[in-house]
């Protein structure tokens, strides 16, 4: 399990609904770009996290090369700008 931290960058979008499952950008301080998908606690991420959001993801790849995320903590874009 990989640990990655770093700002949401794109919007995020239901892929499926049977089951839940979202994906999104993730751009860390280095500026590289993780391609993200969520389905443990999907519908607790979508309602806390926004685009410009600053989150810490531990994460899991899958043969796709997409970081499959596993916990998260989402902190307030505010407080970081």
């Amino acid at each position: 399990m990989e640990k990655l931290s770093g700002i949401i960058t794109s919007e995020i979008k239901s892929i499926s609904y049977s089951p839940i499952l979202f994906r999104f950008t993730l751009t860390d301080m280095q500026d590289q770009h993780y391609n993200m998908l969520i389905h443990t606690h999907a519908l607790n991420f979508f309602q806390q996290a926004k685009m410009g959001s600053a989150i810490e993801v531990w994460a899991v790849k899958n043969n796709r090369n997409q970081y499959v995320i596993r916990l998260f903590n989402v902190f307030d874009s505010h407080v970081l700008v």
